[in-house]
């Protein structure tokens, strides 16, 4: 009975873990963040707005010889707009599984009247979205991030199917067919969990290939070679997810095991 218990309480804080670091995995908008190098774009940019940290002014500075202030200004390279010409404007952003969101402060987003976040969307032509920055995923690519979302959204059901089963069936009232329903569902967890991971890299690396950028027509390839896309802490999180879910449900099917023998003596 000592071993039963010790594992039951195991098994929930495995739950409980594996749970937190799954909802923060897919509530984040960080698999990947894209960065403009502002050297190699500065004889492209006819503009660039910046803000100081210090006051929060605005300034927007026309690349002439005034584009020599920018060294001596304090202020955030992250949160700096490149304008290339009036319908084309570059800024880091990052990225998730259902939506893009950009590092600007709430004075310049104000200004551009741009939005924090914005759904990621299929290109219905080369110039949509170049006003806001952002570049909308391909066809192929397009897919893979439905296919990502669909997974993100069921094995979100999974954990909330499986906590509320194993809780107040499989511990509660002592049901060995719940607790191994319940190692089941988060081994299923496991595997969509993985394909998730594998997915979003897959993506990322399919952005990174400058024939990607090239697709989008304002952008040339000296434009290309300044974009850098760089994974970030939800792919660590999704692949800590990967894990502790299956920890989980070795857990939960070993503590199915310990209920059937016990209830055999």
């Amino acid at each position: 009975m000592v071993a039963i218990l010790t594992i039951q309480i195991l098994s929930l804080i495995a739950t409980s873990l594996t749970n937190l670091i799954g909802i923060l995995t897919y509530a984040t908008d960080y698999w990947s963040i894209i960065v403009y190098d502002i050297v190699k774009l500065r004889s492209y940019a006819k503009w660039i707005i910046i803000e100081e940290t210090t006051n929060g002014s605005i300034h927007i500075i026309n690349n002439t010889n005034d584009t020599r202030i920018l060294s001596n200004v304090n202020y955030k390279l992250s949160a700096a707009v490149i304008g290339i010409d009036e319908n084309l404007l570059l800024f880091s952003t990052h990225k998730g599984i259902f939506r893009q969101c950009n590092y600007l402060s709430a004075n310049i987003r104000s200004q551009l009247n741009i939005p924090k976040c914005q759904a990621i969307k299929m290109v219905n032509n080369p110039y949509d979205n170049h006003t806001h920055g952002v570049n909308n995923p391909e066809r192929d690519s397009m897919r893979l991030h439905n296919v990502a979302a669909a997974c993100a959204i069921l094995i979100v059901l999974l954990l909330c199917t499986g906590t509320f089963i194993g809780i107040t069936v499989g511990i509660l009232n002592n049901v060995v067919l719940a607790t191994m329903t319940v190692g089941v569902i988060y081994l299923i967890s496991t595997m969509f969990s993985t394909f998730v991971v594998v997915i979003m890299y897959t993506i990322l690396n399919s952005e990174r290939k400058q024939s990607h950028c090239s697709t989008l027509e304002t952008l040339t390839d000296e434009l290309c070679s300044s974009q850098s896309i760089h994974l970030s802490y939800s792919f660590i999180l999704g692949s800590l997810f990967v894990i502790l879910s299956f920890i989980t449900s070795v857990l939960w099917l070993f503590l199915q095991e310990k209920q059937r023998k016990f209830a055999q003596h």
